[in-house]
């Protein structure tokens, strides 16, 4: 065969498959096994083999051909470990393990539950693992383990319903009303499973639904309610008509129906549905043998029979072995201990990989936090270092700002005052009223000298009260105007002292600069307070560009009115043109 006629036949078996697989799904066992066989007969790939066989296993099993359904089983497991298919292998360990339970080989069943648990559990698969627990509890009942029983039914139901598996919810709500049923608690059985009918008979899953109405029937039997077992018994004849006769839920109904035949003394009846059942026994082993040969031997009482009831209640009784029974239970709970220890593993290895997250979690958080500090701390060092930094260039500007002005005053006294006194000192030799009006000039140059150095008080005048004082002063000497104009509020109160005081020394440089580099026209100061912003104007007409101590002379003069300024927090405009010089100072 080709590589493409290969493919196409995989394909073609895989397509096979899910039909062999719906056959399951809608209770036709017979029709699901002949599938199987004809996909077995195409030789298809491995895993589609694998998957063919798990199918047909379920199918056997269901139909009560245990001996034919083990050993496709096995089949299927070497395939599935084959093909590292572990989804696979875990289906069949618990399909082998029912097929065990129904022959009766319970330590085999055993041994198949625990390998399948354990993969389920190691794989975290919830879906086999709640099919697994469902098992396992059927196996407890079977040996009235009632505690372990209900443990994993309830632990099966509430995963089947996390997950939304309703067959697995409703088969393990089955399992919980089989172990009230094992004690003998009918009304439990009914209470927990007369509720959920609507849900079962939704599903039309035949399997099912017998599997679930045999508990029901057997404690409304055991109560006598007669209505309700009529009315229900003819739900499970209906369902009995799409399954095999040999099938495990058949078997469950057609022992009810002994047990009515018995109770209506109708025992030549109940013995033929008796050999009927025992000869599906053999191969599903849905009812424990010696409770089938206890029940003939008790119909065989009844008819008379007195030597084949002994002989049958012999056999019961050599059925229950002590010696057997008791390396099962030991069985059973060594089971028991595995899986709890295996899944406390799990939880502790949870935890160990919690723990792990949470602390690489905190470690994570403490680097960020660190870092975080980190930065905090350099922008603080970095504000501190430039808050450092511009305190101390603020005191050598305000050193520079000294030396300046002590420069400015020495060369005033050195220009002015100094060399009026040599003329002065020259004159009076020759020329005494020349000399006299010399030595005026500079006792006038010496008192504004030192009228500009003195500063004014404000606590007891205003800014523009103080520089119009000045204006008026500086005119009369230098016999030039000066225009002063006050708008807004005029009065400045609002101002620290520091700033009216830094304003005031700006003003006065500034019309100080004008008036000697002006064209004698005279100098327009203008002050104007809106209530949010101080605005400081000085005006002058020019005949060049050196104005306002923009010449090299000036120099000082206007590095002393830009330090004043930024002192306060103010901003320094300068414009020229149309013959007019103007600064701008703006606070």
């Amino acid at each position: 065969m080709s590589r493409g006629e290969k493919k196409v036949n995989d394909d073609k078996a895989y397509t096979l498959l899910e039909k062999v697989a719906e056959l399951n799904a809608c209770g036709d066992k017979q029709g699901a096994v002949r599938l199987a066989d004809s996909v077995i007969a195409m030789s298809p790939a491995d895993s589609t083999l694998c998957w063919t066989l798990s199918e047909k296993t379920v199918a056997l099993t269901d139909m009560g051909r245990m001996p034919e359904a083990v050993a496709t089983g096995k089949q299927a497991i070497e395939l599935a470990r084959k093909t590292a298919d572990v989804e696979a292998e875990m289906n069949m360990r618990g399909a082998l393990g029912i097929a065990y339970r129904r022959q009766g080989m319970l330590d085999s069943a055993l041994a198949e539950y625990d390998k399948g648990i354990e993969l389920a559990v190691r794989e975290k698969n919830s879906e086999y693992e709640i099919y697994l627990d469902n098992c396992a509890a059927v196996l407890f009942c079977d040996y009235n383990r009632f505690a372990e029983a209900l443990e994993y039914s309830t632990k099966a139901e509430k995963a089947a319903l996390a997950a939304g598996d309703t067959v697995e919810w409703l088969s393990a709500r089955a399992n919980i009303g089989g172990v009230y049923l094992r004690q003998n608690k009918f009304k439990m059985v009914v209470k927990v499973m007369e509720p959920l009918w609507h849900e079962v008979e939704k599903t039309g899953y035949n399997v099912l639904i017998l599997k679930y109405l045999s508990p029901m029937l057997k404690a409304y039997d055991a109560m006598g309610c007669e209505k309700e077992l009529k009315i229900f018994m003819t739900y499970a004849d209906k369902a009995m008509r799409g399954v095999s006769a040999t099938s495990n839920g058949v078997l469950g109904i057609m022992e009810i129906k002994a047990g009515m035949l018995s109770r209506q003394r109708r025992y030549g009846e109940q013995l033929v549905l008796l050999d009927t059942m025992a000869a599906a026994n053999a191969q599903n082993h849905a009812m424990p043998e010696e409770r089938l040969l206890a029940e003939r031997a008790k119909c065989l009482w009844q008819m008379k029979h007195s030597e084949e009831a002994f002989a049958l209640l012999q056999q019961a009784y050599q059925r229950l072995d002590s010696v057997k029974r008791s390396d099962v239970e030991r069985g059973m709970s060594e089971f028991a201990v595995k899986y709890n220890t295996l899944e406390k593993e799990m939880k502790i290895e949870q935890m160990r990989r919690h723990e792990i997250e949470l602390q690489n979690r905190i470690l994570w958080l403490a680097l960020v936090v660190f870092i975080l500090c980190l930065v905090i701390c350099v922008i603080v060092y970095q504000k501190r270092v430039a808050a450092q930094r511009a305190a101390l260039e603020k005191e050598r500007s305000y050193i520079r700002g000294l030396e300046n002005e002590r420069s400015r005053l020495a060369k005033e006294l050195h220009d002015g005052v100094c060399n009026d006194m040599l003329a002065a000192m020259l004159l009076m030799r020759n020329d005494t009223k020349t000399a006299e009006k010399q030595l005026k000039d500079c006792w006038r140059n010496a008192r504004n000298l030192s009228h500009a150095l003195m500063p004014p008080s404000f606590s007891h005048t205003t800014l523009s009260e103080a520089v119009r004082a000045y204006a008026m002063a500086v005119g009369d000497e230098e016999k030039k105007e000066v225009r002063v104009s006050v708008g807004g509020s005029g009065n400045f109160e609002r101002l620290p002292q520091q700033t009216v005081y830094e304003l005031y020394r700006i003003i006065q440089e500034l019309v100080a600069n004008a008036l000697c580099h002006g064209d004698g026209s005279g100098v327009d100061v203008e002050l104007n307070d809106d209530g949010t912003t101080v605005c400081v104007r000085v005006e002058n007409n020019c005949t060049d560009d050196n104005s306002a101590g923009e010449s090299k002379q000036s120099g000082i003069g206007k590095e002393t009115v830009i330090m004043r300024a930024t002192s306060i927090g103010a901003k320094v405009c300068r414009s020229s043109e149309k013959g007019k010089y103007s600064v701008e100072v703006r606070l």
